[in-house]
């Protein structure tokens, strides 16, 4: 299960990096609505194809309009890939007071109290996050993991599967969703 949190700092990373970026990410129509994209995501050939709508997902979750706003945001994603949380958590304490509609600031904070183990400001940001964007597979699968570490197995087996439902092609999450369904069902691993 460790290996999801590694690949929600991937996503949450490697996502919001492109959202800040000045180009915008190839062979994805920017005009596309975000349901327009969800159903593309859903029906992507290939892994390939995923990532790449899953990039434009996460630049509409970090486009707010102000410059000033998105270069916060790019510092935040900077401090986090140098491990300096608490500075990455201050930056976006001010991104989200400037552009609170910014899904992948609270995503992000959520992602950094849930590192440090702060759950309940870590819940409080996943709940902000899908009350904005109900379909966020990142703070679905957040929420998971939280859930798996307090030891309700079937709440996170639920937000795992709600996860997958929005986004198919996060693999790793399908390995421990089968896991989770055996231990529940009783069958040994």
């Amino acid at each position: 299960m460790a290996r999801i949190l590694v690949t929600l700092m991937a996503f949450v990373l490697l996502g919001a990096a492109a959202a800040c970026s000045p180009k915008t990410t190839p062979h994805v129509p920017e005009q596309l609505s975000l349901d327009q994209l969800f159903e593309r995501l859903h029906h992507a050939a290939s892994d390939q194809e995923a990532r790449l709508i899953e990039a434009t997902i996460r630049t509409v979750w970090t486009t707010n309009g102000r410059p000033e706003t998105r270069k916060l945001m790019g510092q935040a994603i900077a401090l986090v890939h140098h491990g300096e949380l608490e500075a990455a958590e201050k930056l976006l304490n001010q991104v989200i007071e400037q552009a609170p509609a910014m899904v992948a600031a609270w995503n992000l904070r959520a992602t950094i109290r849930y590192a440090r183990d702060d759950y309940p400001q870590a819940l409080y940001d996943i709940a902000v996050t899908l009350k904005l964007e109900p379909r966020h597979f990142g703070a679905w699968a957040g929420l998971g993991l939280i859930m798996l570490d307090q030891g309700n197995k079937q709440a996170a087996l639920r937000a795992f599967e709600t996860a997958l439902r929005y986004n198919p092609h996060m693999t790793d999450l399908w390995e421990d969703v089968r896991q989770l369904r055996r231990e529940l069902s009783g069958i040994p691993a």
